[in-house]
């Protein structure tokens, strides 16, 4: 039950984020008809920002922050995710609810995906959503996703690409994150075993977010690793916050660090 409550997190959080090709799309679609400038983004209706069902089967529950309005496209991609996921999250809670024993409680099923923005600079938007989920097994899960969206070029990018050389950037990264990973799993554990939770996932193929305070310059990464990503379930979630070094900044495209 655990495995099948993993793939199901994995599954939802990949869809949200492998939509980059037809975003791209929708953004060349987007400029050919016309080209606002940066920071001219116009009103979205509040209801684009909400996708929410109440039936006596699924909760269901995503929310977008008012800055995508910048991002288009991408805010379009996710919402068409959203409303497809609530329609198959609901198929599967009322096949849920038939399969159960008559005497079984008839437990609702809930998903919850919260974006906000954890960076906004004048070239870079940075969301990040947190994701809460039961889908009728043992108990409920939990996940992140994280996007990237370039202003100037008006299309999305990965983590990757903030860095003028990633894989410099990747190398100076990765020991902070796994000693700060590390760190933290004594602090839970009281001592780090040989077991399956023990080794450091690669940085690259996590969500990472950045950190960033109003007005002020990036600061730093925050690594989201979600249940049974770096450790088991009863654990929870990891955010491992690595400082911005003066060696990975100087690897950090300029135009991305600049506050508002």
């Amino acid at each position: 039950m655990k495995r099948a409550c993993v793939m199901i997190v994995a599954t939802l959080m990949l869809a949200a984020c492998d939509a980059r090709e037809a975003e791209k799309t929708n953004t060349v679609a987007a400029e050919t008809n016309s080209t606002p400038s940066v920071g001219a983004a116009a009103p979205i209706p509040a209801t684009d920002l909400l996708v929410k069902r109440e039936t006596a089967e699924l909760d269901f529950l995503w929310r977008a922050p008012p800055e995508l309005a910048e991002a288009p496209p991408m805010l379009s991609a996710l919402r068409a995710q959203a409303l497809a996921s609530a329609e198959e999250m609901q198929a599967g809670a009322v096949e849920d609810m038939k399969l159960r024993p008559a005497d079984a409680p008839k437990i609702s099923h809930f998903f919850v995906q919260d974006w906000t923005v954890a960076a906004d600079t004048p070239a870079l938007l940075n969301v990040r959503a947190d994701i809460s989920m039961y889908t009728g097994g043992a108990h409920p899960n939990h996940g992140f996703a994280v996007k990237y969206w370039e202003k100037i070029e008006r299309r999305e990018i990965s983590f990757s690409d903030l860095f003028i050389d990633w894989t410099a950037a990747e190398k100076l990264l990765t020991p902070a994150y796994c000693t700060a990973l590390d760190a933290e799993r004594v602090s839970r554990r009281g001592a780090i075993e040989n077991d399956m939770f023990d080794d450091c996932p690669p940085i690259g193929d996590q969500p990472v977010a950045l950190v960033s305070w109003p007005g002020q310059d990036i600061s730093g990464f925050r690594i989201l690793l979600g249940p049974y990503v770096a450790g088991p379930y009863a654990e929870g979630d990891f955010q491992i916050e690595v400082p911005m070094t003066d060696a990975v900044r100087a690897l950090v495209k300029p135009q991305y660090l600049k506050a508002k």
